[in-house]
């Protein structure tokens, strides 16, 4: 591991991210969850039912809700981690409801399987690397041809007022990922946290070592270099550079620092 990557772990081995609570079922598979999951599937111009029997990766997978989502629902599910902490969760939850999840710890720039996959997710990882367009090219290689691949990133234009707020912990209590957990907890939510979601929650979005900023613009033009066709986003962004950079320009007021894009990989010429 690089430097960066060896920080960002330290970080998720003490507070494994997302950390749900999901204690039954429901928990899952209900309203609340396959709500969020419905806005990241439809991207990728996917329901549900599309995840039977095809072959999914889970690309930093955290503590592995969304992999064992994509199990519940048929899919043959792959999952990588750098964190054993959120792989050991993760593998919990999968057993918990008797299901079949790959879970694996390993980087994206070092995975090597042998054979590619119909649908590719990468939530909220890339922008915690040392180099985010590397890592999406060799996820692009891991692609079917008329397969997706869909991101979630932090973005350039709407982060724009959270990374002020990020900059002002750092100045008042320093890098150490502790002192700015005890900061959030006594100045910011004024009360102790309440659960490991909760310090999880504070410890990926205010004490977190590492973090990159991008735009739609950027990423479409990832999407160009690798033979992938633009399918959807969310928020929406609207087509072409143009459209999505003015909509990019309207999140700085409403603070929406974190938005998923997808692709679909064009089909191999006949």
């Amino acid at each position: 591991m690089d430097r960066i990557a060896l920080a960002v772990n330290r970080l998720y081995e003490k507070y494994p991210y997302p950390s749900l609570p999901i204690r039954n079922e429901q928990d899952l598979v209900g309203k609340l969850h396959s709500n969020t999951m419905a806005n990241i599937l439809e991207t990728a111009e996917l329901n549900v039912s599309d995840l039977s029997g095809k072959d999914v990766l889970d690309a930093g997978c955290g503590t592995g809700e969304k992999a064992c989502y994509y199990s519940y629902h048929g899919a043959n599910v792959s999952a990588i981690d750098l964190s054993n902490a959120s792989l050991k969760t993760g593998q919990e939850l999968a057993d918990k409801f008797n299901l079949d999840v790959d879970f694996q710890r390993c980087d994206i720039a070092d995975f090597n399987p042998a054979h590619q996959f119909d649908h590719i997710f990468c939530l909220g990882v890339l922008h915690h690397t040392s180099d985010p367009y590397m890592r999406f090219r060799k996820l692009a290689g891991l692609c079917k041809p008329g397969g997706t691949i869909t991101v979630g990133l932090y973005n350039t234009y709407g982060r724009f007022r959270h990374r002020l707020r990020r900059m002002k912990i750092r100045r008042k209590v320093g890098n150490s990922v502790e002192k700015r957990m005890d900061y959030v907890e006594s100045s910011i939510f004024g009360r102790k946290f309440k659960s490991a979601h909760e310090k999880a929650f504070v410890a990926d979005k205010f004490a977190h070592p590492y973090e990159s900023y991008h735009s739609v613009g950027e990423v479409l033009g990832w999407f160009d270099k690798n033979d992938i066709s633009f399918t959807g986003a969310y928020p929406q962004t609207g087509k072409g550079k143009l459209s999505a950079f003015i909509t990019q320009l309207k999140w700085i007021k409403t603070r929406k620092g974190f938005f998923i894009i997808s692709g679909r990989k064009n089909p191999l010429p006949k």
